[in-house]
């Protein structure tokens, strides 16, 4: 067996210089200068290795027995000052430290150890770059960091972020009812299918191997009494690699409740649609047959048997016939009222065609004409009124009961007096009301009176069904005329609003959208 043997012009010092050039880290060996008070003024380099070359960017021969103040920058002084503080007390040192280049203004950061060496003037300095790894850890730290303001932040929900070996590097937030532990902290570093209920650790365990492949989920699901929102997804760094995988959950219980209870009462709305327009069969057939007769037999009993009637009977013939024609007018009202308020009275909406609201009123007026001429009522409307779009039947009903309202209450001795006006209006001019578009432009039709006015707390009561303000002695009437004008604006997409002064008159504002806006029943 052959035996190499050592060269004989390698000595020990020269031996030491190659094994420390094989360091991953840079090495130096300082030693200190003192002045004549014994204080250290600098220290000359007394070895250096090949990393420390690279690192301090000069030749291992013009380092040696050189002052580190004629070779380094003066931003190195803090170092230089640690290394003082190792020589004179002998005892070590350990940290982190931070460097910052003259030229390129690279940021470093090195892992620095400093040790005493010999009789107590020099020192040996071992310092490894940890600029990446710091970096790292920075980024994560920031992440770590969102991830908490995150999910403090928003109500309802946590985050689990989970290594490449799906242990928990961080947890914060009310944790769902899918862990065993609803406390974050006690995850941490544990594998996150421990952490879970064992019903449920097959499906995240696939999940989670999915996320870190690259795979995202979303989806809802439930676990003792939560209903949550779930992500399941990678987090990647810069370069694209994914590092970590992230859970993210939203408790949307309360949510899921009141979808719940919409779902319940848009089914209970359908039914009551469907109770409403058997209501409205019944009341245009079955209802009005027996008062035809009723209506029937009273003229018979007021053609043929008036002489055998004395006054009281001849009087209570009228009133009978009274009772009738204002029940024949309150079911004409409701079945009015019924079809624009069920499902097949707004189908029509699918379909809406442009209204000339001036041509409109011209015909109303025309229907109105002989009420106009009895109580002698002037009526002075614009040339130009906007043109909407909208259902001609449902607007002629909102505005002939507007225009009818302004003319009949007005006091016996008293001239009706009725402007109507019309103008575009910006969205953000239109009153608050569900549905509103601010972004559009709508058309606002005013109809003002010199009626008997209306008492401002009786503004909102007045819009709704059977509302009477005063005996059927002074004003006739069924009380659903002002419900139905405020269901047709709201048909439309719109609103009705007044302004009022008992005494003075009135003035309803009705505001309609300019782009088709119909409301439709589920």
């Amino acid at each position: 067996m052959k035996v190499n043997i050592a060269d004989p012009l390698q000595t020990p010092a020269t031996l030491w210089q190659k094994a420390l050039d094989q360091s991953a880290s840079g090495i130096l060996v300082a030693q200190a200068i003192r002045n004549k008070d014994g204080d250290i003024e600098t220290f000359t380099i007394q070895l250096a290795n090949r990393q420390a070359e690279k690192t301090l960017r000069h030749k291992r021969e013009s380092m040696l027995g050189h002052t580190v103040a004629e070779l380094l920058p003066q931003t190195l002084a803090p170092l230089w000052s640690k290394v003082a503080d190792v020589v004179e007390s002998g005892e070590s040192q350990h940290s982190d430290f931070y460097y910052q280049t003259s030229y390129t203004r690279q940021e470093l950061w090195f892992d620095l150890c400093i040790e005493p060496l010999g009789d107590g003037q020099c020192a040996v300095l071992s310092f490894t770059d940890i600029t990446a790894l710091k970096n790292a850890s920075q980024t994560l730290l920031g992440e770590s960091i969102l991830f908490k303001t995150l999910s403090s932040s928003v109500p309802g929900m946590s985050v689990v972020v989970v290594n490449y070996f799906q242990k928990v590097l961080f947890a914060n937030g009310n944790l769902p009812g899918l862990f065993k532990s609803s406390n974050a902290d006690e995850l941490i570093g544990q594998r996150i299918t421990d952490t879970i209920l064992p019903n449920y650790q097959d499906d995240w365990k696939r999940y989670i191997s999915t996320a870190l492949m690259g795979e995202q989920h979303s989806f809802s699901d439930h676990w003792g009494g939560w209903r949550c929102e779930c992500y399941v997804g990678p987090v990647r760094n810069e370069r694209g690699n994914i590092v970590m995988g992230i859970c993210v959950y939203r408790d949307i219980s309360e949510q899921f409740r009141q979808q719940q209870t919409l779902q319940r009462m848009n089914h209970d709305l359908k039914q009551s649609n469907h109770s409403l327009e058997q209501f409205a069969y019944v009341a245009s057939h079955d209802l009005q047959e027996p008062l035809r007769k009723i209506k029937s037999f009273g003229d018979i009993l007021g053609e043929r048997y008036t002489k055998q009637l004395d006054e009281t009977g001849v009087d209570i013939v009228h009133r009978m016939q009274s009772a009738a024609d204002r029940m024949n007018d309150l079911i004409k009202s409701l079945l009015s009222y019924a079809r624009i308020t069920t499902p097949s009275g707004l189908a029509k909406f699918q379909k809406q065609e442009l209204i000339n609201v001036s041509e409109l009123l011209s015909g109303i007026q025309n229907d109105l004409e002989i009420a106009i001429q009895e109580r002698g009522a002037v009526i002075k409307s614009d040339l130009n009124l906007p043109i909407v779009p909208g259902d001609e039947t449902q607007l002629r009903q909102l505005f002939q009961n507007l225009l009818t309202n302004a003319i009949k209450f007005v006091r016996p001795t008293q001239r009706p007096e009725v402007s109507i006006t019309g103008r575009l209006v910006r969205g953000g001019d239109v009153p608050e009301f569900p549905g509103v578009d601010h972004l559009q432009e709508y058309a606002l039709f005013s109809i003002e009176d010199n009626g008997i006015g209306i008492d401002p707390e009786n503004f909102e009561m007045i819009f709704g069904l059977f509302t009477r303000l005063h005996g059927r002695q002074q004003f006739t009437g069924s009380g659903i005329g002002l419900a139905t004008c405020k269901r047709v604006a709201e048909n439309h997409g719109g609103t009705i609003t007044l302004e009022s002064k008992v005494n003075y008159g009135t003035t309803f504002h009705v505001y309609l959208p300019l782009h088709t806006t119909a409301q439709k029943i589920q």
